[in-house]
């Protein structure tokens, strides 16, 4: 269950408006403390610093904070705009997660809170000379975060919502959901492979409460309920599905044949349904966005068959992580538990076919797609090089009925040929 809260608790700490809640806090805090601390400041400390010496550092943060705050904030909605407008409307999905813009927006207006509410503790004389002490070097402090935040904030600033931050925070999200995937298949639980003969005739069917995607289940928490009750629970809906409200979402084997609704309940809760897909979990979905801003910019509008290369080398890359070679496949973890595994199948369609169905007689680009596939096949599992060569065919058929040209058909056939004599 520790994994589980700690995920819990990761996913909201991602949040903009609870870290700027707790930075808010912290700050208020640091206010009460400066009366516990100041009995132990020296009296005559307490006379050189006096009111002159904090008043008017508070009352410069207090005056221009918030005006920072508000500006910052335009900033980062024009970032969140440009991205979604220009490459994908799914990076908004990653950029309002981005720490540093958080971090920094939670410093601004912490140290706004903090200097309109020491302003108004001096004004009702809360603060006696040593407390002012305190109160001097916890706005020095202040002072010194809100520097390092300003400092954060330009160098951030140079590439919030351009293509190659945008496109570099999609593929580390995509990388490491197919790195965990292929440390723990399944989730770590037992392979559901084929339904139809590993699932009881005899298990209960649990259903979608609600229409949605699933964007991640906690596989460890219903791995306890399971034990706790003796149970066998199998998942037939993968993570990213769509479901609709009544279909099947898992299937249940206990000792009496019943299941109460109690226990329903937990486990409906424990496989999450959302409007929107994640990419902690759902490996299929990171490439895919990969492959939107590919698309994106094949389109007529836009017409830069470079940023699609580029895209096609990072797709290249990222799906070879799903089944990496020499890599031992670890225990079951969860054995009473029952997950579909990665389909590579899916995993291929969603990535490269849409690039190739897009780049029409770019030759490049095709010419890209059987570079990048070919890496797949020549470095990749055995499992992974099988897709790669179903989609590097498929690639291929498709480019030579978009190509008219009779030279570009012939270099796209001369590369296919080299990569079959590459792997003989």
């Amino acid at each position: 269950m520790l994994s589980t809260i700690l995920r819990r608790a990761r996913q909201i700490s991602r949040r903009l408006h609870v870290r700027v809640i707790l930075f808010a806090v912290l700050n208020l805090v640091a206010l009460a403390l400066a009366k516990l601390i100041s009995p132990i400041v020296p009296d005559w400390l307490g006379d050189r610093i006096g009111a002159e010496a904090v008043d008017p550092i508070l009352s410069i943060i207090a005056s221009s904070m918030l005006a920072v705050t508000t500006f910052s904030l335009t900033i980062m909605m024009a970032g969140l705009h440009r991205a979604s407008s220009q490459w994908t409307p799914r990076s908004h999905l990653i950029l309002r997660e981005d720490t540093v813009t958080q971090s920094v927006l939670s410093n601004f207006l912490g140290a706004y809170l903090f200097a309109l509410v020491a302003i108004i503790l001096r004004a009702a004389d809360v603060f006696d000379h040593r407390d002012i002490v305190v109160l001097f070097g916890m706005t020095l402090v202040v002072v010194a975060l809100i520097v390092v935040s300003f400092i954060r904030w330009i160098l951030h600033l140079e590439g919030l919502g351009s293509l190659p931050e945008t496109a570099e925070q999609i593929e580390d999200k995509a990388t490491d959901s197919l790195q965990r995937i292929a440390s723990h298949p399944c989730k770590g639980a037992n392979p559901l492979t084929d339904p139809n003969t590993q699932i009881p005739q005899d298990a209960l069917m649990i259903t979608a409460p609600q229409h949605g995607y699933i964007p991640q289940l906690f596989e460890e928490a219903l791995q306890k309920l399971a034990s706790d009750n003796d149970l066998r629970i199998y998942l037939v809906t993968s993570v990213g599905r769509y479901l609709h409200k009544g279909d099947p979402l898992a299937f249940v084997s206990t000792p009496s044949g019943a299941l109460d609704d109690g226990l329903k309940d937990d486990i409906t809760e424990c496989v999450q349904i959302s409007d929107l897909r994640s990419f902690e979990q759902d490996p299929v979905f990171g490439v895919a966005v990969m492959a939107e801003i590919a698309t994106r910019a094949l389109s007529p509008g836009i017409n830069d068959p470079g940023t699609a290369i580029d895209v096609v080398y990072r797709l290249g890359h990222l799906v070879s992580l799903a089944a990496p070679q020499g890599v031992d496949v670890p225990e079951v973890k969860y054995d009473r538990l029952w997950v579909p595994p990665l389909d590579l199948a899916e995993l291929f369609n969603t990535s490269f076919d849409p690039i190739c169905r897009c780049a029409g007689d770019a030759v490049e680009v095709h010419l890209a797609l059987q570079n990048a596939l070919s890496g797949v096949i020549t470095h990749a599992a055995p499992e992974l090089s099988k897709e790669a060569w179903k989609m590097a065919d498929i690639c291929r058929a498709r480019a030579e009925t978009m190509i008219s040209f009779p030279a570009d058909i012939a270099r796209l056939r001369e590369v296919a040929v080299t990569r079959q004599a590459d792997t003989d």
